[in-house]
Order: C-alpha cells, then structure tokens, then sequence
C-alpha cells in the first residue's frame, strides 16, 4: 500500500511555480519559451496537474533565479 501525503506534492511545487513566476513578473509563456517547454505544460505545472521532471525544475529555478529547493518548501 503506498502511503499518500496529505496535501500533492505537485499542488505545493505548483504553487511555489506561479508565485515565484509572478514576482518576476514574467508570463507563462515567457518562463515556458527561457524553459523551452510548452505555455500548457507550465499551466498545468502550476496547476498541479502536471508532474514535472527534475530537469523541468532545474530549467524552472535557473531562469526564475532560486535554488530547486524553493519549489518545495512548506
């Protein structure tokens, strides 16, 4: 039986994405095209719909400019 967190990883990665995106003030589709990843699929990212590979997030944190490690603080 796999044990299921009580809140989606991908909602709080999601969430961390849009917010730090927004302080950058940057569109979707302007962190999409520096990430060379499609406007939907950071949508669905931040969406947490999404469930992004580690070299999706390195891309993300490098052009937002933080550490990985922000997309999952609490």
């Amino acid at each position: 039986k796999q044990l299921q967190p009580k809140m989606d990883i991908r909602d709080s990665v999601g969430g961390h994405v849009r917010r730090l995106r927004t302080e950058a003030n940057l569109s979707q589709q302007v962190l999409a095209d520096s990430c060379d990843i499609y406007r939907t699929y950071l949508s669905r990212i931040e969406g947490g719909t999404a469930n992004p590979t580690i070299n999706v997030l390195a891309a993300l944190a490098e052009t937002l400019k933080v550490e990985i490690g922000e997309f999952f603080k609490t």
